[in-house]
């Protein structure tokens, strides 16, 4: 059992943490040759538009596919603990109704003393653990012991709720996350884009003319 829950880990690791990383090659050539042959270093209107339009749709291909990953790693870590808690609970739970003897609960007192609620058999005793183990008071009102345990019952059962809780803020988390990637503007990347592009086109051209301006100058 252990060896199974440690694959279903191990898988998750691996999904988690694979990440594909993009590589683009320069389609121009060296300095030396923009130099020479100025008009081969100009882009052109139309390759600029088809690579800006693929360059968004990667990024948004590959945003896309890290949100659904997380979601789903999240879902399924959760999914998992809720079903490992509700079957530890019930194996608990039916293990507690099998015995004979059951602790209910109790409250420490100091200096390694308590009391305790057991149940033998249908009789609920009150204990006091000390130096010794002495019986208290026996409850023998039967409204008293119901209310005895069904509020044992409802401790147990309380693990599990908290976990609904859990499930509930997970699908928060994805609602919250699914409406931000909706709310993105693909204008506002185009024209992020757009602006690097003219950015570092304005660059190169100040290199060039002082490459260009280095060159009148030696001869």
């Amino acid at each position: 059992m252990k060896n199974k829950w440690m694959v279903l880990l191990l898988i998750l690791i691996v999904l988690t943490n694979s990440k594909p990383y993009p590589v683009h090659a320069s389609p121009k050539g060296s300095v030396e040759e923009c130099i020479k042959n100025p008009d081969k270093c100009e882009e052109p209107e139309s390759l600029n538009k088809s690579q800006m339009e693929n360059s968004r749709n990667e990024s948004l291909s590959i945003g896309f596919f890290d949100v659904f990953k997380t979601i789903f790693a999240l879902v399924f870590v959760i999914a998992l603990l809720y079903f490992l808690l509700k079957f530890i609970n019930k194996k608990s739970q039916s293990y507690q109704q099998n015995r004979i003897v059951q602790n209910l609960g109790g409250t420490a007192l100091g200096g390694n003393r308590s009391i305790q609620i057991v149940k033998a058999g249908n009789r609920l005793l009150i204990l006091g653990v000390g130096e010794n183990v002495q019986l208290l008071r026996e409850i023998t009102n039967e409204q008293e012991q119901q209310e005895i345990l069904t509020q044992y019952n409802e401790q147990l059962e309380g693990s599990i709720q908290s976990a609904d809780v859990v499930t509930k803020v997970a699908a928060n988390i994805k609602d919250m996350l699914k409406s931000k990637r909706d709310e993105k503007n693909p204008n506002t990347f185009e024209e992020h884009f757009k602006n690097e592009m003219d950015a570092i086109k304005k660059q190169r051209q100040n290199i060039l003319k002082e490459l260009q301006g280095k060159g009148h100058d030696e001869k």
